[in-house]
Parts: C-alpha cells; structure tokens; sequence
C-alpha cells in the first residue's frame, strides 16, 4: 500500500514538473516579423528595414544579428549589450536604437544608401531558450540616361534598332511601340551590363521589316518614383535607303536654300564692279581735265611777261577771217555767229 501510494506521488511530482518545463518553454518562444514586400529606397535615401518580435518582448537581453548574402560578416551584431559594424562600408550609415529594444523593435536604418546596399537582408534575433529570423529585400532605385535609338545593320543585311540606356538600378522595363501604338516588345531581345558602380547599362534590339514606320522606345522604372517620367524617344525609319543617298538629299536641300543667297551676291558684286569699270574709264578724262585746268591758271610774273612783250598789231579785213568783224582802225575784233 506504501509503494502505490508512493508511486502515485511520484507521478504526480514528475507531471507537475513538466507541465511546469513546457510552460517555460512557451513562454519564451516569439517570431520575428517583418514586411511581406520589398522596401524600395533611393540614392542618398535614408531606409528603415522594420522588424518586430511578436509577441512583444524586451530584446535588450538578446542576440541580434543583420546579415546579407554578399558577407560572411554581420551588417550590424548586437551582443552583450554593444553594438558592432562588420562591414566597413556600413559603419557611420546604421543606426539600431538600444531603446526601442524594449518594445521588441530590432529594426535596422540605413542612411546614405548606396547602389550596393541593395540585398536581400536577414534579421536574426536569439535568446537562451529561442531563435527566430526575417528577411527584407531592399532595392535601390536609379533612374538612368535617357534612351537613344540607333540603326544597326548585320552581317545578313538585316536591319535593326536598338535603344540603350545607361546608369539604370534596377533593370527597367523596356517597352516598343510602333507608329499604330502597337506593342511590339515580344519582337525585341534585351541585354544588360554592370558597370563598376553597381548600375547596368541596358540595351534592347529590334527588327525592321516595314517599308516605313515610327517607333518609340520607353524605359520605365518597375518602382517609379511619383516624380520621375517615364523616358521616351520616337524614331522615324525607312529601310533601303542608301546612306549616301540620304547625304546627298540634304546637300541637295543645302544648296537650294543657299543657290538664292549666292545669286543675291553675285548680283551685288557684278553691280560694284561695273560701278569701279565706270570709274576707271572716266579717270583719264578726269586727269585730263585737271591738267587743262592747271593750264589755264597763270601767274602774275607769266602775266606780266606778256604784257611786258605785247606788239602793236593791225588786223586786215580783207584777209581777216569771216567769223571775226575787224574794227576802222583794224586794232579790234569780235566774234559773230554768221549761221
């Protein structure tokens, strides 16, 4: 009777115990929870990548850790109480509130944001009885270059287009629309490049069969910001023409326009020169005249010789020309007009 009594009291201590275990054990059990969609940010943004314990604990006491897949090292360690950067290129930019622990608010802010802080970011958080982690995808948005359409011709003598754009994070949708406003994307292959930065340089080839036709290439951001346009250039194409022959088109358009011009001035140059040819036969006249005008200038002392040798003349009438009427005494004429 001792033993059974003994035995059930027993089994009472040992159910009793580990009904007690079980309650410690969910007592400490929380999740870590954060966004189900990825956070996009901006260059030179600051970003908050949220996470919460629920239920709501003080997280002062736990291990926190951020990681990305890009390091082997944390992002940010919280242990001990202390706050440590691994990675050089994240230290001054992290901001983690020790207050805010409290609330069980283990969020990570980043300030500055760089291209290369997109990732895919993993939140651990561990205690002495749990461990529970989340992942927040960030993505850094850049709007690049405005697209440029160029004709480019293949070995096969086909003819495409290909619209380009550079300095672009994350890749843009590139979209073709022909003069009808058709779409005609599906037609087109699309390549892309990293540059140095992190940010891509983005291409889009496409097929020209029409005769003639515009089309129109957009870049659209997948995550445009309220303020950013989409970009978009429209390219007028006809396939077959000769690039010697569209050279030679606009100097035939050149020399239309300019063929008026040169007349004009041609007109006006041939009316000067005939002006200075009308000048020139007329200087030997004019120097002619000046030296008969000079001539007929005399001074006093040739005057005065003259008279000095003055003669005592008399005109005979009768051999006296007939336009001259000699005075009686023969010392004076004049001249009249017999006509």
């Amino acid at each position: 009777m001792r033993t059974a009594t003994f035995t059930h009291f027993g089994w009472s201590v040992f159910v009793l115990l580990n009904l007690n275990n079980k309650r410690v054990s969910w007592a400490a059990r929380f999740s870590v929870v954060g966004p189900s969609h990825p956070i996009i940010t901006y260059v030179g943004d600051e970003v908050m990548l949220p996470a919460f314990l629920s239920p709501e604990l003080n997280a002062q006491g736990f291990d926190i850790k951020w990681t990305t897949p890009k390091s082997s090292s944390p992002v940010l360690l919280y242990q001990n109480n202390s706050i440590i950067n691994r990675i050089e290129s994240y230290t001054g930019r992290t901001v983690f509130s020790w207050e805010n622990l409290k609330y069980g608010n283990v969020s990570l802010i980043i300030r500055n944001v760089r291209v290369s802080d997109g990732d895919l970011y993993k939140c651990l958080v561990f205690s002495e009885q749990w461990e529970d982690e989340t992942r927040i995808n960030l993505i850094v948005e850049v709007l690049g270059s405005h697209p440029s359409i160029s004709m480019i011709s293949t070995q096969d003598q086909k003819t495409t287009l290909e619209c380009s754009a550079e300095k672009w994070n994350p890749q843009p949708e590139i979209i073709w629309r022909d003069m009808n406003g058709e779409d005609m994307t599906s037609q087109s292959t699309v390549a892309t490049q990293e540059d140095a930065e992190g940010l891509l340089t983005v291409s889009s080839v496409i097929p020209v069969k029409k005769e003639f036709n515009v089309f129109a290439c957009l870049l659209r951001s997948k995550a445009p910001k309220t303020d950013w346009p989409s970009r978009l250039i429209i390219y007028s194409f006809s396939p077959g023409v000769s690039v010697w022959l569209v050279l030679f088109c606009v100097l035939l358009a050149v020399c239309v326009a300019v063929t008026p011009l040169l007349a004009i001035q041609w007109r006006k140059m041939k009316e000067k020169n005939t002006r200075y040819d009308t000048i020139a036969e007329l200087l030997p006249v004019w120097f002619l005249c000046k030296e008969i005008g000079m001539s007929q200038h005399v001074t006093n002392a040739e005057w005065r010789r003259i008279c000095s040798s003055a003669a005592d003349v008399t005109f005979d009438p009768e051999t006296a020309s007939p336009w001259l009427i000699v005075s009686e005494n023969g010392k004076e004429v004049r001249h009249v007009d017999t006509r």
